[in-house]
């Protein structure tokens, strides 16, 4: 099919024409009409076959009376579709599927897409400066996110040969206080530091390798996109745009693909074997290296003011009550706003508004589940509001009725906790299904949850709770309704929310302006930098491991105080000491 372009004047003498789509095939068939869009002469069969498939339903046909009686040239400077159909070889890619967002011949658009949106690819490539900008955009933008991986795992293999020094220098002053009995135990586990670091090192060249070669091919892409873009070769540079789009997703998978198959700690550190001095001569081990990340307990956890987020917005119709928080990236949190009873999905570099969606009755607690699913809890109607969102929006779903005044909501390997009660609280245990497999009501056992987080291990909840004025705890609890671990203190009333750091230990909320800082076993911890936040009614709490972030939103159901300070989301960056 031959494209758009100028049509000049003739005035040979009348020719025999024939039909252009079947001289392509090798035939000879007389023409009976004309196509003004096409600019094609067509014989009868073609002529009346013309405005049946969809992409050529609304064309301009003139009849053997009307159509020009000379053959239609093009001016030279055009660009011709040399791309051809893997289907059809014989066949060029003139047209585009928006529904499907693949490019065809005539033969596929006619036999395989008439219900879909077709484009005439010589028509719609003649302004393609936005999705060029566009895509140009999304290659930048990959090309650096790559190139920060690459930075990273420099910086991480750094690391890793500071750790190893550290390491061997610790393994040699403990050998010190020992006697020549360990010589052969040191040489065995510098030699197993060595190999846990040469290890997670050739990982992290494995990705620096495949980021290295993702980040060469998109600039291969873009040179390409770039040169026909100069070139003004706008067919092309339309294919290999859809094309594009394609790969850089592809290229993104096994990115992500590469980084988790090579997953690696970017510490390691030794520990000794205290028992050895005593018990020398009988030891079979001098200690142990591992690969190590996690801060451990007894390490501070510090803290250093970032900014705050007015959470209240002028779509809101009163000032925010903010009492939950999740996590659903790097980027984005979800907050559970009582006193406007919406969720709202919140930008977490910037705090401002991306979405919000109103529910049916105030929400207490927002939880996010996999396959951006959602759960929140809605005590007034004794139930929970599954929800589902995207990157730009959030979506009502079922509801599901619970029998109590639900507060708060965890997950866990397909069990879902609720937590239930004003005055004797339970906590009920659900199936998928949405079907009660436990109740844990043990008389004194609760009184009004607020918020449930289960372990890393996946072996405990942690549960807040309200007893009421001035009075409170938190429990550790077991899947068998145990309670393995209790924190009760009179200067800590009223316990709210609960966040489980990258370390095990736990940070608690308390109306009174305070948040300390639990080991797994219910101690007190040291964290620093938080007494000087000057929190007002801090309620919810939500950490980004990822960059090392906190948030802690102020707000207070009960008293809808307009000084900003009962508005708002604190955020902390986090260093561990």
């Amino acid at each position: 099919m031959e494209v758009s372009g100028k049509i000049t004047e003739d005035t040979k003498p009348i020719l025999q024409l024939y039909c252009l789509p079947c001289d392509q095939d090798g035939l000879k068939a007389p023409a009976h009409g004309f196509c003004q869009d096409c600019h094609e002469h067509l014989c009868k069969t073609c002529f009346e076959q013309h405005t049946r498939p969809k992409p050529s339903r609304n064309h301009i046909l003139l009849d053997k009376d009307a159509m020009p009686l000379q053959p239609i040239t093009f001016d030279i400077n055009v660009d011709p579709i040399t791309d051809t159909c893997t289907k059809h070889r014989d066949k060029q890619l003139d047209f585009y599927c928006n529904n499907h967002e693949v490019v065809l011949c005539y033969v596929c658009a006619t036999l395989e897409h008439k219900q879909c949106k077709v484009d005439y690819i010589p028509e719609v490539s003649r302004n393609l400066s936005d999705e060029f900008i566009n895509i140009s955009r999304k290659i930048e933008m990959l090309i650096k996110k790559y190139e920060s991986k690459i930075r990273r795992a420099e910086a991480a293999t750094k690391q890793l040969d500071q750790s190893y020094g550290k390491v061997v220098e610790e393994i040699k002053l403990f050998r010190k206080e020992i006697n020549a009995y360990l010589d052969q135990m040191e040489s065995v586990m510098i030699k197993e530091a060595e190999t846990l670091t040469i290890t997670a090192k050739l990982k992290l060249k494995n990705v620096q390798v495949v980021c290295g070669e993702i980040a060469e091919e998109v600039r291969r892409s873009q040179l390409v996109l770039n040169t026909l873009n100069e070139e003004n070769k706008h067919n092309k540079l339309f294919i290999e745009m859809k094309n594009a789009g394609s790969v850089m997703t592809k290229l993104d998978d096994k990115g992500r693909q590469a980084i988790e198959d090579n997953k690696t700690d970017d510490d390691i550190k030794f520990f000794r074997n205290k028992k050895i001095l005593e018990q020398l001569k009988i030891a079979k081990n001098f200690g142990t290296t591992l690969t190590y990340e996690t801060p451990s307990s007894d390490r501070t956890f510090e803290v250093q003011y970032e900014k705050s987020y007015y959470m209240t917005f002028s779509s809101d119709q009163y000032e925010c009550n903010i009492v939950g928080i999740a996590m659903i990236s790097d980027t984005r949190m979800l907050v559970a706003d009582y006193n406007n009873k919406t969720i709202k999905m919140i930008n977490a570099d910037t705090g401002k508004l991306i979405s919000r969606k109103a529910l049916s009755s105030a929400p207490y607690d927002v939880l996010k589940l996999p396959d951006n699913k959602l759960k929140v809890a809605i005590p007034s109607e004794k139930c929970i509001q599954m929800m589902s969102y995207n990157d730009r929006k959030l979506l009502l779903d079922h509801k599901i009725d619970i029998e109590g005044e639900c507060k708060c909501v965890a997950y866990s390997q397909g069990k879902l906790v609720v937590g239930c009660g004003s005055s004797t609280g339970k906590l009920v245990i659900l199936d998928t299904t949405g079907n009660i497999t436990q109740v844990f009501d043990t008389p004194g056992l609760l009184d009004s949850p607020q918020k449930i987080v289960i372990s890393s291990d996946e072996k405990f909840m942690y549960v807040s709770n309200y007893k009421g004025t001035y009075a409170g705890k938190c429990i550790k609890i077991d899947w068998h309704g145990t309670v393995v671990h209790m924190y009760e203190k009179r200067k800590h009333v009223f316990p709210k929310g609960i966040q489980e750091l990258e370390d095990g230990t736990l940070l608690v909320c308390y109306s009174n302006n305070q948040i300390i800082r639990l080991s797994s076993t219910f101690k007190k911890c040291e964290v620093v930098g938080l007494e000087k936040a000057d929190l007002y009614y801090p309620n919810s709490v939500a950490y980004s491991e990822k960059d090392h972030r906190l948030f802690i939103s102020s707000s207070d159901l009960w008293y809808n105080n307009r000084n900003n300070r009962n508005n708002t989301i604190t955020v902390f960056n986090v260093r561990w000491t």
